[in-house]
């Protein structure tokens, strides 16, 4: 994942914000914890965005106050308490990680993705023993994404499709998701993973021009109203499946990241990109920030 699922965090109150970065400790320690220090520069807020659905419907997250490492000068703050759901996602972001270091290392022959990769190697092998089913489906996901990229397949269905299995996979494989909630939690993770792996994919467009890089996008030439369009079909699919999910209680922190906080990150990708008119990428508002 990448990182583009997260809160507008201008619009969250105060004790939504404690949460969120409370969590995100708390999966940061979850990581270091499971799989020591080096790990944790891994931490992803798409990882903390799985670990926040699973305690939604498992009961919530209880919080304790503690220190940062890194920032023990900031004094004590509530940091959430090891949870099986923390400690799945910790190993999620484990799992995606070390594969997003194999594919950059054979896409961009990049030196510091494949010292990345053999970094992780230890790490994956863990999490892979621990969760051998997922690490199956992650790994079917991810070649079949290569295949379509090789044979330079110009739509963004087929790749968007493969990413969307992938992060479909990683909620179902879940152990502690109520039976009841599974149909709604693959939708809306599925569709979530197709619209990541268009918004990347748009983000990507420049830097794919100039080394060469497989993009969809640039294969079809798809114009930006036509991006929005597809990006706006799969982030409201997505919202449909949050909106079926049984939460455990009232949760603002979720209803902002959905609705909100996705729909910035979209407005930011498309603002200022050729071809995009103001109705489809509006400016951005004043509480946005860069």
């Amino acid at each position: 994942m990448f990182g583009y699922i997260r809160p507008l965090e201008c619009e969250l109150k105060v004790r939504e914000q404690a949460e969120y970065r409370g969590l995100y400790c708390g999966l940061c320690k979850s990581i270091g914890r499971r799989y020591g220090q080096l790990e944790r520069l891994t931490l992803s807020y798409d990882c903390a965005f799985l670990a926040l659905v699973l305690l939604a419907v498992t009961g919530g997250a209880k919080f304790s106050a503690g220190n940062c490492g890194p920032r023990v000068y900031r004094g004590k703050r509530p940091i959430a308490q090891p949870s099986l759901e923390l400690d799945y996602a910790a190993d999620v972001n484990v799992l995606l990680a070390w594969y997003k270091a194999a594919d950059d290392a054979a896409d961009e022959k990049s030196a510091s993705a494949a010292v990345s990769r053999l970094a992780l190697l230890r790490a994956y092998r863990k999490a892979a023993g621990a969760h051998p089913s997922l690490d199956e489906a992650i790994g079917r996901s991810m070649a079949s994404l290569r295949v379509v990229e090789a044979e330079g397949v110009a739509s963004t269905d087929e790749p968007s499709d493969a990413f969307g299995r992938l992060l479909a996979d990683v909620v179902l494989h879940a152990p502690m998701l109520p039976q009841s909630e599974r149909a709604a939690a693959e939708w809306m993770f599925y569709n979530l993973g197709k619209w990541v792996y268009l918004v990347d994919a748009w983000d990507d467009r420049e830097s794919d021009a100039k080394r060469g890089g497989y993009n969809p996008f640039l294969l079809s030439q798809m114009t930006c109203e036509r991006a929005a369009f597809l990006l706006n079909i799969t982030k409201n699919e997505a919202e449909k499946g949050y909106d079926l999910l049984s939460l455990s209680a009232p949760n603002g922190l979720l209803d902002n990241i959905m609705r909100l906080g996705l729909t910035h990150t979209q407005k930011r990708v498309l603002a200022g990109q050729e071809g995009c008119d103001a109705q489809t990428a509006p400016q951005k508002d004043k509480g946005d920030k860069e």
